[in-house]
């Protein structure tokens, strides 16, 4: 009787147990039989190809949320590897897309993406977040068609992760938007892009989750390919000859010399000293090691940039003596965009304080110090 009465009162119960914020994951169906009988298209072979294909993607990470975390493709001779940090201060977040396609690709005959990768740094495959992104739209938006995958861990044991198209939600960053239908063949006539991430950030939803117990830190996962799969072969373009970066000249784009020669010229020494001055990898290797210092980690810019080199010997493998000289050059590139930037500094103080002076003239409210 008394285990009754508990089966009875059980779900009466639970019903006043709030939900929680944090959840823990599942990762998505690594394959199916049905899948592997597919055939596989791969769009980009890293294993074939790996520094022509590394070269396609860019990092995309939380700094544009203010984070602190990094990563980026690293090419040796065991192949292509997407390393990084990730810091949940202010984001939580590293991310790896492909440069914008100067011609879209076609893959409306797929059934779906198949993603080869292992998780060669530990085996918390499960305590992160693994999204994939396709971009069906030319611009280069947080609005994407997004799906949950997973790397196999270090052992390598299983195979691809495939994931059907109807696994795609339309998301505007980690959340997903309402009423829109999930992705079609139809609508993967024209892809853009892919994208992978790793986060703290759960699966696509209205409300913003997190991953229970999320793993931060060094991560490091190696690359294989990622494609299409479906009922045959997929006509992709080959790497490195119809698929290529978006760049400023990249057909269908205004060359120098649609924009005359002096402006021309002025754009070639000028780009290279704006990318130094306002670069953000400086920008974020300088947020870095002020994290460091606020935290206690380091005493000063100093410490924190000889803590931060101690980090890359680790993460890269490198000797005593060339994570000295990457240090070097960091420290270099860091005072060469201080000494470009000085006079603009001082250009803006002096508009700064003559309009300061002016208000101050004409009795206005002071403005804040620069």
């Amino acid at each position: 009787m008394l285990s009754l009465a508990l089966c009875a009162l059980l779900p009466a119960a639970t019903a006043f147990v709030p939900p929680r914020t944090a959840f823990h994951r599942t990762p998505p169906l690594r394959s199916t039989t049905a899948a592997y009988e597919r055939e596989r298209t791969p769009v980009f072979n890293f294993d074939a190809a790996p520094e022509a294909t590394a070269a396609l993607w860019e990092r995309i990470d939380d700094v544009v949320m203010g984070g602190v975390s990094s990563s980026k493709i690293v090419v040796s001779d065991a192949g292509a590897e997407w390393r990084g940090i990730v810091r949940t201060d202010g984001g939580g977040f590293c991310g790896t897309r492909t440069a914008a396609l100067d011609a879209p690709l076609d893959l409306s005959t797929a059934d779906g993406v198949y993603v080869d990768a292992i998780l060669t740094s530990d085996a918390d495959v499960a305590r992160r977040a693994w999204k994939l992104t396709l971009r069906t739209a030319a611009s280069r938006s947080e609005i994407v068609y997004s799906a949950e995958w997973a790397p196999r861990g270090p052992d390598g044991v299983g195979g691809p992760t495939f994931v059907p198209f109807s696994d795609f939600k339309l998301v505007r960053g980690p959340r997903i938007v309402e009423g829109a239908p999930p992705l079609n063949a139809t609508q993967c006539e024209n892809v853009y892009g892919f994208g992978l991430t790793l986060s703290r950030f759960g699966a696509a939803s209205v409300n913003m989750s997190e991953v229970k117990n999320f793993r931060d830190g060094p991560f490091a996962v190696k690359l294989n390919a990622v494609g299409v799969y479906g009922a045959e072969k997929v006509d992709v373009p080959t790497i490195g000859k119809n698929v290529v970066e978006s760049k400023p000249n990249s057909a269908g784009r205004p060359s120098m010399k649609n924009n005359g020669l002096i402006l021309g010229l002025a754009l070639t020494v000028l780009r290279p000293i704006a990318s130094l001055v306002f670069s953000e990898e400086g920008r974020r290797r300088r947020q870095a090691r002020k994290t460091l210092v606020a935290r206690g980690k380091a005493q000063s810019d100093w410490a924190a940039r000889a803590y931060g080199q101690r980090v890359v010997k680790r993460m890269r493998g490198l000797g005593a003596g060339a994570a000295r000289l990457e240090g070097l050059r960091e420290f270099a590139k860091d005072a060469a965009a201080y000494a470009l930037s000085f006079p603009l500094r001082l250009a803006f103080r002096a508009i700064f304080g003559t309009v300061r002076l002016i208000r101050r003239l004409r009795g206005k409210k002071a403005l804040p110090a620069l």
